[in-house]
């Protein structure tokens, strides 16, 4: 169940597809999976809370399932994978400042991407 936060997968404004910068980082991930051949993961992907909850669900789903597709493309079997979004619903940092101002620090913080191990 440890969690591992993906620094570097980058994704353009309003979109799922993975930037190019991304790869490095989730050629990481295929290098671990192949270590360890027997741990499933599961990825997911978060949002900011600009825009509504139903479109930020959706687009966190694309996404995460964008880096799964990557992973599989790479020769990761698909069982050993799942995916799961969760839009702005675990935000790990203010989206806005205490007086109510957007914080673009924060918001950049909650868009991210993550792994978890399911099993080993």
């Amino acid at each position: 169940g440890q969690v591992f936060r993906l620094n570097n997968v980058f994704f353009d404004f309003d979109k799922y597809s993975l930037r190019p910068e991304s790869f490095v980082e989730l050629d990481r991930v295929v290098s671990f999976l192949y270590e360890y051949p027997n741990i499933e993961i599961e990825m997911s992907a978060h949002t900011d809370s600009k825009g509504s909850d139903k479109y930020n669900q959706k687009l966190s789903e694309a996404r995460a399932k964008s880096c799964v597709e990557y992973l599989i493309q790479h020769g990761i079997a698909a069982n050993r994978l799942t995916y799961k979004g969760f839009g702005a619903k675990m935000p790990v940092a203010p989206n806005k400042k205490p007086d109510g101002s957007d914080n673009p620090e924060g918001r950049q913080k909650n868009r991210r991407t993550e792994f978890s191990i399911q099993s080993k």
